[in-house]
């Protein structure tokens, strides 16, 4: 009895030590098939900043797993289930489209499904329902904010004087009507004409929407689209109005837009793009930049413009290296040792109680993010308005910073 005891003592020691080797599970939840180029270069941001550290965080192997939604919100929930059920999944790096996040923003926090999203920019998102948990932390542009500089830009800047909006008739679009028409009424410009479009527009009504607006000419155009949409509307824009000036939102870099709407055509529009200042901070010789791309790229000559969507690389990297700080923090707390619930807990805590910067792309991050509240509404988030450049694409489809 004794000797039984014992073997079954080293199995079950022997299934401690295979159970604690397990490593971490990082689920990417984006659309790898009809936006790849965000989706890709958000998992290269991310991977760059993993292998920094032997894709290890707070002392524990991590792997990433990538689930493609393929832009559909069903299969986005699926993985948040996924993540739920699954004690080796520690969190989940959102994708480009806002509508998933947005319809399922209360089950992620009821369920303590800790969330990171470096490129979905709907405002409502991080901002929990009143008494809520909130377990959804950006490093992206917060279009509570997006609004008011798009409006500056085209009103102060560009001296528009007649603005009209194409949206997206999306939760993200909606979610972006009420700041845009509070920004260009601040301006004393309120829009001349709102239009929502179908996610699905074709040709003949992306046609129609433009001849549509050709009757009543606005300067310029504000727009919040999809790769897909954008580039069916702006090439029909130049069909009906050939002089009107356009600034959009970054929708449109989620695939092969540029690819899709002729040089001339963008440089006849003045194609305008927000972005986050990446693009600056590389002009300017940003040395994190210069190191995060040569990992990246395997060449010290590589580009942040040679990446088809630059902005989800840049935010991806400097999100994952918040994270890799937040669990070096996390581990020396007795939650780290627990199951993967109180190893999130521990994770969301020390987000929000970050002791030391963190030296990234866009800037060095000090206490990122604090704990939330309904009187907080920023407290997680990363960025801010300061954080917002306008690109445009040169004759090769790149992005390249305006000033």
């Amino acid at each position: 009895m004794f000797r039984r005891a014992i073997i079954w003592l080293a199995c079950l020691l022997a299934a401690v030590s295979t159970s604690a080797a397990e490593p971490l599970e990082i689920f990417i939840d984006a659309d790898f098939s009809k936006s790849t180029a965000s989706a890709t270069s958000i998992t290269l941001g991310v991977r760059t900043a993993l292998d920094e550290v032997g894709h290890r965080i707070g002392g524990q192997d991590v792997i990433l797993r990538s689930m493609d939604h393929r832009g559909n919100v069903k299969r986005s929930f699926r993985h948040m289930q996924d993540l739920q059920r699954n004690e080796n999944a520690l969190l989940m790096i959102g994708g480009m489209q806002s509508p998933s996040y947005l319809t399922h923003r209360d089950f992620i926090n009821e369920n303590r499904l800790l969330t990171l999203l470096p490129w979905s920019a709907a405002g409502p998102i991080t901002r929990a329902a009143e008494g809520r948990e909130n377990w959804i932390f950006r490093l992206s542009v917060d279009d509570t904010k997006s609004g008011r500089f798009l409006a500056d830009a085209a009103v102060t800047d560009a001296g528009c004087e007649s603005i009209s909006l194409l949206l997206l008739d999306t939760g993200w679009g909606k979610a972006n009507h009420g700041p845009l028409v509070a920004a260009l009424d601040a301006q004393g410009i309120p829009p001349q004409s709102v239009n929502f479009f179908a996610n699905s527009i074709g040709e003949a009504a992306a046609g129609t929407l433009a001849e549509r607006l050709s009757r009543n000419p606005p300067e310029c155009i504000i727009m919040l689209s999809n790769w897909q949409g954008g580039a069916l509307l702006v090439n029909a824009l130049h069909q009906h109005l050939p002089e009107v000036r356009l600034f959009s939102h970054w929708g449109i870099m989620g695939g092969a837009f540029s690819r899709l709407v002729p040089h001339e055509v963008r440089n006849a529009h003045g194609l305008s793009v927000l972005q986050t200042c990446g693009l600056r901070r590389e002009q300017a010789g940003n040395q994190v930049l210069r190191a995060a791309l040569s990992r990246a790229l395997e060449s010290e000559t590589g580009n942040l413009a040679d990446l088809p969507a630059p902005t989800g690389f840049v935010h991806g990297y400097d999100l994952t290296r918040v994270l890799i700080a937040a669990a070096e923090q996390a581990a020396t707390t007795p939650g780290w040792s627990g199951t993967v619930q109180q190893k999130r807990m521990a994770l969301k805590t020390a987000l929000e109680q970050l002791h030391h910067p963190v030296e990234g792309i866009l800037k060095t991050y000090s206490m990122p993010f604090a704990p939330y509240t309904a009187q907080t509404p920023d407290a997680h988030e990363a960025l801010g308005l300061g954080d917002m450049c306008l690109a445009r694409f040169n004759s090769a489809g790149q992005l390249v910073d305006m000033h």
